[in-house]
């Protein structure tokens, strides 16, 4: 392995035997509630439903490959009707849920870790892997969004067929009974927007006519609206009057929700269920020609953290989004020439964000009270690779999974052809699973810590 590591990568244990994988058996095991019984997040390989498994997908052929993290053993594999264009965990964590934008189908893999509240415990379970017949449709799957045990996938239409767009909200049990008529709400015209599950309510992008839109991109929406779920269906609330041009991205915490636009963010504060939305300006060091399009929360995190970027992402500046004061901060961040970030996000308890770039490095950010402000830092970068970035394959890149239950990041690296994991609490790169092909996604799934809020 790659000397700048400074450490040796542990041995890698590949079952290439399936028999064992395809047992019905169900393995029961009963825990004690999760609240306030972390697992230890130095002790890598205990149960393998407390580590999870792994599933990577290959770019050579459509391939779904599962790794039992409790040895990084390969224990199934499966073929699929195509290969997907983006993969998630589904909000419980339960499955991988495998989006083929262009074929307009979202299928499901179960990776066989799961847990159910039984009076005062949880009890665990632990089955093989399999591959789902269930699926749901619409034009144009686009953006997952996850809170609590719901996920909303927003459907972009399609201007050329003139299909609408449309939102879908599932839980874990749906998709374990198959439910065939799932949630939704369905608009009259197509775009590129965005929908957040919260509780009863989801908070959905609208688009006006071009005549009244703020939106200098035709496809983007400008304003946000609250719908609630009653009587089996949801029903507009109301729409706020505060616009977001350029609406992209959206993210929320325990007591709001956040939506990027070109002139700053659209801040929603949650009041038991009444929803007040505001403004919060661009900060004017920040370039005229960058604006906030991806962000990401918490529930452990008061601030948000957000991608400012301009069209094509040449160019980037981390942000953090202050709800209390009101503010956008820029964060400070020193990658090597050239990066550009790919794949990033929080850790499981919401300590540290990460930011995987297209140098090959994984940038650790801490938050730090600064004079009673709180403010997000740079604090290690991690190479990942000993080869050259620059012969990744035409089509791939670094691509990074967080674990739920534990401080490890999975990065699949295509020019080596393995997943390096990561110690977050250390910085160290711990071990590495070998892999036949170059991978294009990688996804952890499994067990999630709860949060206590």
């Amino acid at each position: 392995m790659n000397s700048r590591f400074q450490m040796p990568f542990l041995a890698v244990l590949l079952c290439l035997s399936f028999s064992a994988c395809d047992s019905a058996n169900t393995t029961i095991t009963e825990k004690d509630p999760l609240v306030g019984n972390k697992p230890d997040d130095h002790d890598h390989g205990h149960a393998g439903e407390v580590e999870g498994r792994l599933v990577v997908i290959s770019s050579v052929s459509p391939t779904a490959e599962i790794y039992d993290l409790e040895d990084n053993s390969l224990v199934d594999a499966f073929s699929l009707e195509l290969t997907p264009s983006a993969v998630q965990a589904s909000a419980g964590y339960r499955y991988a849920v495998l989006v083929n934008r262009t074929a307009d189908q979202v299928n499901f893999l179960d990776g066989g870790l799961w847990q159910e509240a039984h009076f005062d415990h949880f009890d665990s379970y632990e089955e093989a892997s399999r591959l789902l017949n269930y699926g749901v449709s619409g034009s144009r799957p686009t953006h997952l969004a996850k809170y609590e045990g719901h996920m909303a996938i927003f459907y972009d239409g399609d201007a050329a067929t003139t299909s609408p767009a449309s939102v879908q909200v599932l839980k874990d049990a749906d998709i374990a009974s198959e439910n065939a008529s799932p949630a939704e709400i369905s608009y009259t015209v197509n775009m590129h927007g965005v929908a957040l599950p919260r509780g009863e309510f989801l908070l959905a992008s609208v688009r006006r006519a071009d005549a009244n839109s703020t939106s200098t991109n035709p496809v983007l929406p400008d304003q946000v609206g609250v719908y609630h779920w009653h009587d089996g269906g949801y029903a507009e609330e109301e729409i706020f009057s505060e616009t977001c041009a350029d609406l992209h991205g959206a993210a929320q915490n325990e007591n709001r929700v956040v939506f990027g636009c070109a002139d700053g963010v659209l801040l929603v504060d949650d009041v038991g269920g009444v929803f007040v939305a505001s403004k919060i300006a661009n900060p004017a060091e920040l370039a005229t020609d960058l604006r906030v399009g991806t962000l990401y929360g918490h529930q452990h995190s008061e601030q948000f953290i957000g991608l400012a970027s301009a069209h094509g992402g040449a160019v980037a500046q981390w942000v953090s989004v202050d709800p209390a004061e009101g503010e956008i901060h820029l964060i400070d961040w020193q990658p090597m020439a050239g990066a550009r970030p790919l794949s990033h996000g929080f850790s499981f308890n919401g300590e540290r964000f990460l930011v995987l770039d297209s140098q090959g490095y994984l940038t650790i950010f801490a938050a730090h009270d600064h004079d009673g402000h709180m403010e997000w830092e740079q604090v290690s970068a991690i190479d990942i690779s000993e080869e050259n970035p620059a012969d990744m394959p035409d089509g791939l890149r670094f691509n990074m999974t967080i674990a739920q239950n534990g401080n490890y990041a999975y990065i699949a690296d295509p020019v080596a052809q393995h997943i390096v994991i990561v110690d977050l609490e250390d910085g160290d790169l711990v071990d590495e699973i070998e892999l036949s092909f170059a991978p294009a996604f990688v996804t952890w799934l499994g067990i999630a810590e709860t949060h206590d809020h």
